[in-house]
């Protein structure tokens, strides 16, 4: 009984941990919270080196052992958080192992925002990073109009399980003819429009994770955020020069 009872805890920080890198999370975030919820739930001897794509950890002086590939990240910082906060319970309140079970599974099943609501974000942040940078309304809303497109898009590529390179580049192509196509409807430039809207897929996070496992010492895992990070520019790149330069080949006309 004890035997399956030490099986059960390291499987529920194995758990936890692949939830927080799937998630979004930090390493050392993922780190912390496992051995935090192995001390709560005395495991002997519990050791866990975490990496951006993989978790390996062994207990009781090497007599169990499990490595984790984490090979899909999105993102979810409701889900980090939850498990984050359960983590805390777990060492503040003397949870039971079946009730720290349960909890994860609710917080590992939390939904992605509503379809509607992704849509609605892409159209108002492309809207206002347009105008952030130097944009009119018209060029504004050039690029409200090419979130929405964009945001739609991004959510079929998902259902339909399309690789990350390929979304990125043809997203970032989408985007550009959307722009370059309303604002020549509207009689404005379309370069605010189309650094606007490109915006909602710059890699943000995975630079700020970067940095903050560089920071922690963790200069693997900050490596492998920041080479993330440097492939999803050069997707972005990729797709927007093929169609500026498509677009200046067919009508002699540079976008400016």
């Amino acid at each position: 009984m004890a035997d399956v009872l030490f099986d059960r805890a390291l499987e529920l920080a194995m758990d936890a941990g692949q939830t927080l890198l799937e998630n979004g999370g930090e390493v050392f975030r993922a780190q912390q919270t496992m051995e935090i919820m192995a001390r709560s739930f005395h495991l002997r001897e519990f050791h866990v080196y975490v990496l951006t794509n993989g978790i390996f950890a062994s207990a009781g002086t090497a007599e169990i052992s499990e490595v984790r590939n984490v090979p899909v990240r999105t993102t979810h910082l409701g889900r980090v958080a939850a498990v984050n906060e359960l983590s805390r319970q777990i060492a503040q309140t003397g949870m039971t192992l079946d009730e720290a079970e349960s909890r994860l599974v609710l917080a590992r099943q939390l939904p992605f925002p509503k379809d509607h609501v992704q849509l609605l974000s892409g159209l108002c942040g492309a809207f206002c990073f347009a105008m952030m940078f130097g944009g009119n309304l018209r060029s504004a809303l050039a690029a409200a109009g090419a979130g929405l497109v964009a945001s739609w898009y991004l959510l079929w590529c998902g259902r339909h399980e399309v690789p990350g390179g390929f979304q990125k580049i043809s997203t970032a192509a989408l985007i550009t003819m959307v722009c370059i196509l309303l604002c020549n409807l509207l009689r404005t430039s379309a370069s605010h429009a189309i650094i606007g809207t490109l915006m909602i897929l710059t890699p943000g996070i995975a630079f700020t994770m970067g940095i903050r496992d560089f920071v922690q010492g963790d200069y693997l895992s900050g490596t492998i955020r920041m080479i993330d990070a440097l492939l999803i520019a050069a997707s972005i790149a990729i797709g927007t020069g093929l169609v500026l330069r498509l677009y200046t080949v067919l009508t002699g006309v540079v976008v400016v």
